[in-house]
């Protein structure tokens, strides 16, 4: 009688945790000892175990080394629950079946499915081992897709799904979904936005972090939480001070989907563009203020953003943007009959020539501005006088109106997203659209809804802050203004756009605000 050296194979990815123990690798175990009890043929070689790796990835270590031995002719046989054990991928497989097998002449047993190659050659060429593994990798694309639809439901509610919390915070102990701050990590992640902040170049804070022994953020994890990652580094480096000092998430904002998985099959990484990131606002405590925050953004990494002599910024550093294409506009001076004069350019004309010029001259600026300006503030203080009038009874009378003005929108928007959703399922069902376009498309009115309602759910519990009125006073103490200097450009303007016939579009701060105030007095019949 034959002897068959048998591989035992057993494998379970993650996702199928909530199966229960049906799939464990200890019960896959249990099955196919209670099977071989009887067969005196068989010799188990070797037990090979894949926990926690997905059946559609043949990149498995468990795996590999079956495959390793077979070759090696350690194992001539191989043993398994059932086909989805072996993978839940059609192609790879039907390789494994049609080449592996006959190749190295193996004895393939799946317990479940009743097949046994050495007892039942025949069954290996039929249809039906094609078959299920066709219904297996089907049942993997179904369930992938499930869970990505799934995850980022829960991300569009702002919650955080992810297996370790960025640097500086820790998932909640009392709700995963929910970040806290780590104080040790969060005074170097506001000590590094100090030293950028200061003017120190990436290399130079790199040098301090090394000196002062700070550890890195993979280090800190493994000395502190005892967490092991797959790649430690040591030594600081600017890609590690890019994901620090570009990272939204210290000023409240929960940044997530920034990279997806190409397909349920293969499983690289890839990056999404950053119009497709989902941002959830304030869905944390901040380490780092968002003022501070978009001034590292300004000196590090925009374009033409430089100090004067004196170490401050020029008066519109950082605010210049070119209307047609985006890019920060470019600063140079000329001197001209003897004295020296600024001008702007678009950054991208002035490094490519893909743009217009945008020219402009800084006083001309200047005068549109400054007109603008004055035009804006004396509506502001309009505004103003008017809602000190009617709201001069109490300020908690205001919160309360605007709140139920805006719960009215809310209510109204959520109709219209509503009935928007329920025509793309009728046209879907009728066939007027693709599944693609169906899928697309309720994701967008479904990531509106969630929002929405998360905004009604936070002005039910009072969590908005948008109704109070200290910023009025602030365009008050202003009052007309003669000259243009970077303070009143900080406080007041958040970006100006500069088109190619020297026209200025600006928007400025609390606009929000101000459009809050307006329907306010609209309601109580006050028109601005």
């Amino acid at each position: 009688m034959k002897k068959w050296k048998i591989g035992i194979y057993r494998r379970r990815s993650f996702d199928e945790n909530c199966e229960g123990e049906s799939n464990s690798v200890a019960n896959q175990q249990k099955l196919i000892d209670d099977y071989l009890l009887d067969k005196d043929d068989i010799i188990v070689y070797k037990s090979y175990v894949d926990d926690g790796y997905t059946g559609t990835d043949f990149n498995r270590p468990g795996y590999k080394q079956m495959l390793n031995d077979i070759k090696k002719q350690k194992i001539n046989g191989v043993i398994v629950k059932d086909l989805s054990r072996l993978g839940r991928n059609y192609i790879e497989v039907g390789n494994f079946i049609d080449e592996i097998i006959p190749k190295y002449n193996l004895r393939f047993i799946s317990v479940n499915d009743n097949v046994d190659s050495f007892k039942n050659p025949n069954i290996m060429d039929s249809l039906e081992i094609p078959f299920k593994n066709l219904m297996n990798e089907c049942y993997s694309k179904d369930s992938s897709q499930k869970m990505r639809t799934s995850l980022k439901a829960s991300k569009n509610s702002g919650n955080f799904i992810g297996k370790i919390a960025p640097y500086g915070y820790l998932k909640d102990p009392e709700d995963s979904h929910k970040l806290i701050i780590d104080e040790d990590a969060a005074k170097n992640v506001k000590r590094i936005f100090t030293l950028a902040l200061k003017g120190k170049s990436k290399q130079e804070i790199i040098e301090e972090l090394t000196t002062n022994h700070i550890l890195t953020p993979s280090m800190y994890l493994k000395e502190k939480f005892d967490i092991k990652l797959s790649n430690i580094s040591r030594k600081w480096n600017t890609k590690m001070l890019d994901t620090i000092l570009k990272n939204k998430t210290y000023i409240g904002s929960l940044v997530q989907c920034k990279r997806t998985r190409i397909s349920h099959k293969v499983h690289n990484l890839v990056r999404v563009a950053e119009d497709e990131w989902i941002i959830s606002k304030d869905r944390h405590k901040a380490i780092i203020k968002e003022s501070i925050f978009n001034q590292v953004q300004d000196i590090l990494y925009n374009r033409n953003v430089r100090v004067n002599k004196e170490g401050k910024f020029y008066k519109y550093t950082g605010f210049l943007k070119c209307s047609e294409c985006g890019a920060n506009l470019y600063r140079k001076t000329k001197m001209k009959h003897g004295k020296q004069k600024v001008y702007y350019y678009c950054g991208t004309y002035y490094n490519t020539k893909q743009c217009n010029k945008h020219y402009i001259q800084e006083k001309e600026l200047d005068e549109i501005i400054l007109e603008i300006l004055n035009q804006h503030i004396e509506m502001v203080c309009d505004v103003c006088n008017k809602i000190e009038d009617t709201i001069s009874i109490s300020r908690v009378e205001y919160n309360s109106k605007l709140k139920e003005i805006r719960m009215n929108e809310i209510e109204k928007e959520l109709e219209n997203y509503q009935t928007l959703l329920n025509e793309l399922i009728k046209d879907y069902r009728c066939d007027f659209i693709s599944q693609d376009d169906y899928e697309n498309f309720k994701q967008k009115y479904l990531y509106e809804i969630n929002k929405l309602n998360l905004e009604k759910e936070n002005l039910k519990i009072n969590k908005i802050n948008s109704y109070n009125l200290d910023w009025l006073n602030q365009f008050k103490k202003l009052g007309k203004i003669d000259t243009i200097n970077r303070n009143i450009v900080d406080s007041f303007i958040k970006e100006i756009l500069v088109n190619n016939e020297k026209g200025v579009d600006i928007t400025f701060r609390y606009r929000d605000e101000y459009e809050f105030v307006e329907r306010y007095l609209k309601s109580q019949n006050n028109m601005i």
